[in-house]
């Protein structure tokens, strides 16, 4: 990794497991850190782990932006506490994720797991982007969005799977049908909704490749994409498994550590900056490998409607709770 003195980077759920380890790779070259977490002891836990890691980093660097991305006042508040405090990002890494065991939804009747991964980062990534497009302004910069999906995307779903974005239903975890050779697998493999969780993780996967589509129109230097940060063996990754699983996944998975490796290279990488025709918009695997992920995301209808379908739910939701509608991306 290069080094990065006077840089700014903003991590979300840095807190724990890879995204901690990114917190902490990025402090260790220097970055200025802001991490989201949803509570005061988490954010302590965060800068206390950071500090025990290496004495070159100093707790200046490290600033706790409290934010749950599972309400959208919540983020709001936080684009706003960062506004007010930097006014130019050099990375954003939209890491934070939730798989839950039951449907849940926010009070904006989308589904929480679909809410956290991606509408939230949506709604935070759109507020900081102009941060993002003043960094960007400096000729020498390198600017860079990394958001984390996941495999799982093209495992539960078929290559022939009919999605259908051009309908909002998919925010609120509705699915045109379940892949019957998936029901026996969800009863008896996992604990959480995997089909929800896998339906997030795509819409990571097609936020990033849109909104890379809709920077080069405008120009922008900036580069988005999407990564895989492989099987980590983390206490909420394996948590997501049952209990007959959970040793046979523990031996196959990599650490926490190692699972921050692709993260950090989108975000770092010289090669990212140097071939950005090879990564622009791209879903990446460990490590730093450039791949397909699943094929809907070739369908521009699907995408465009996805992308505009979010626009409005978002924007009719921020209207009636009395903030501006979302920025010009």
């Amino acid at each position: 990794m290069p080094s990065f003195e006077g840089k700014v980077a903003v991590v979300t759920g840095g807190n724990s497991g890879i995204g901690l380890q990114t917190v902490k790779h990025l402090a260790m070259k220097g970055a200025k850190v802001y991490f989201t977490a949803r509570s005061n002891a988490k954010a302590t836990y965060t800068t206390d782990y950071v500090l025990s890691q290496s004495s070159g980093v100093s707790k200046d660097q490290l600033v706790w932006l409290k934010m749950d991305l599972g309400d959208i006042k919540s983020v709001m508040h936080a684009v706003e506490e960062l506004k007010a405090k930097e006014h130019a990002i050099d990375i954003l890494v939209n890491n934070a994720g939730l798989a839950t065991e039951k449907l849940e939804t926010t009070d904006a009747g989308w589904e929480m797991t679909m809410a956290v991964c991606h509408v939230g980062h949506f709604v935070f990534t759109n507020g900081i982007l102009p941060l993002l497009k003043k960094a960007a302004a400096n000729p020498r910069a390198d600017v860079r969005i990394v958001t984390v999906s996941s495999s799982v995307t093209y495992f539960f779903f078929p290559p022939n799977y009919q999605f259908d974005f051009t309908s909002p239903a998919f925010l609120s975890g509705t699915l045109p049908y379940d892949p019957w050779q998936w029901r026996y697998l969800q009863k008896h493999m996992f604990t959480v909704k995997m089909m929800q969780y896998s339906l997030a993780k795509l819409a990571n996967v097609l936020f990033a490749q849109e909104l890379q589509r809709l920077l080069d129109v405008q120009g922008s230097p900036i580069i988005s994409l999407s990564v895989h940060p492989g099987s980590v063996r983390s206490a909420n990754a394996l948590d997501i498994f049952s209990g007959a699983m959970k040793p046979i996944m523990r031996r196959v998975m990599v650490t926490e550590d190692q699972g921050s490796f692709t993260l950090l290279f989108g975000a770092t990488a010289k090669e990212v900056r140097q071939k950005p025709n090879v990564f622009k918009g791209k879903y990446l695997e460990p490590v730093g490998e450039v791949k397909s992920n699943h094929v809907v995301a070739n369908d521009e209808k699907q995408v465009r409607g996805f992308w505009d379908n979010t626009t409005k739910e978002v924007n009719e939701f921020l209207v009636k709770e009395g903030f501006a509608p979302l920025l010009d991306w």
